[in-house]
């Protein structure tokens, strides 16, 4: 009896102290892999669903830009110009960052010219010729900021107006009174379409364009443009970036207007979100510097990606810890000497071809 008394207070006993710690001790491992494993999971999803409204927003712009540009107008009316601009950032005398301008004749449709006339109180005869004038615009999005981070962020904006003369107030789109000194479109004739912009890219394909070896900007009859004068009117300022010099191997213009055969868009967005994920410079670099240590070379670009330093575009070679190899002055800009702490911009770049209905019979497809 006894025994068995013995027993069933045995079997009845708690843990010891030093099991109870050890318990503790495993249930807080435990939890603590359990807190990092889903603190990945929220990491991982987080720039998942950052890189998706990046390729869906970037997807929209360029799905909008290209149905503006088959519905270039290739009759006497129609009208196409693209050109560079530069923009003072910093306010410091000098205009170091370059965007890209285009101006358009384009057709459009019923409701679209319905929409317009209401809003501008347009002529129902200049509607009933069912073209407008579209511009786009990549201007800076914070002039002046004293954050160095943001001043090579630019905005995207569109406008559209019925052709036709001027209407009161109203001007074209081509006319010089349509742009300020500092190249700004007039208050009120363009809407903001994306901000976050880092980069947007144009080429234009003429006659003599070979392209089944990849597109190449540069003066040779095989060689794309980055510009275009659609009346070669010399509309575009050469002298404010080589990229506004025409080719000499494009046809003569005559009674219509002069448009190219294909047109390659670049655009490339990095979202607010995504600077808490950037590197910086942990050295200064002058022009001459083909390679440099950053801070966290897990948040650079893949190899053969650019980046933004600046307003300096770099083509990254190779990355070997902390230390990356990079080509300097890609995509058309020169290279600058860079303080120590510059923030590495970058982002995602959707790549677009759209092919252009010339309706003549003189191009080489």
């Amino acid at each position: 009896m006894k025994l068995r008394t013995r027993l069933a207070v045995r079997s009845r006993r708690g843990l010891t102290l030093v099991e109870l710690v050890l318990s503790a001790g495993l249930l807080a491992i435990l939890l603590a892999a359990v807190f990092q494993l889903v603190r990945q999971f929220m990491g991982v999803w987080e720039k998942s669903e950052v890189r998706r409204m990046q390729v869906e927003e970037a997807t929209g712009v360029s799905e909008l830009l290209a149905a503006d540009l088959v519905a270039l107008e290739p009759g006497a009316r129609g009208d196409f110009l693209a050109e560079w601009a530069f923009f003072d950032h910093d306010l410091n005398g000098t205009a170091e960052t370059k965007w890209p301008r285009v101006r358009m004749v384009r057709h459009a449709s019923p409701a679209e010219l319905a929409r317009l006339q209401a809003s501008e109180q347009a002529d129902a005869q200049l509607v009933g010729e069912g073209l407008i004038e579209v511009v786009w615009a990549v201007l800076p999005t914070e002039t002046g900021t004293r954050d160095n981070g943001r001043r090579a962020v630019g905005t995207l904006w569109r406008g559209e107006r019925v052709f036709g003369p001027a209407r009161g107030a109203d001007v074209s789109m081509f006319s010089e009174q349509f742009l300020s000194r500092g190249g700004v479109p007039r208050p009120g004739s363009t809407q903001e379409v994306t901000g976050g912009v880092l980069w947007l890219g144009m080429q234009f394909a003429t006659q003599t364009t070979i392209l089944r070896d990849g597109w190449r900007v540069g003066r040779e009859s095989g060689d794309s443009m980055a510009s275009w004068d659609a009346w070669d009117r010399q509309r575009p300022v050469a002298e404010r970036h080589v990229w506004n010099d025409t080719s000499d191997f494009l046809p003569q213009v005559s009674d219509a207007p002069l448009l190219p055969r294909r047109v390659r868009l670049e655009l490339e967005l990095e979202h607010a979100s995504d600077l808490k994920r950037r590197t910086r410079l942990s050295v200064f670099i002058n022009q001459q510097d083909g390679s440099f240590e950053v801070d966290d070379p897990a948040r650079l670009p893949s190899v053969g990606g650019h980046m933004l330093i600046d307003a300096e575009w770099m083509k990254v070679s190779s990355i070997s810890g902390r230390w990356v190899s990079v080509r300097r002055g890609a995509r058309g800009t020169a290279p600058a000497a860079h303080d120590n702490g510059a923030l590495v911009h970058f982002g995602r770049t959707m790549v677009r071809e759209v092919p252009i209905a010339t309706h003549r019979e003189d191009w080489d497809l």
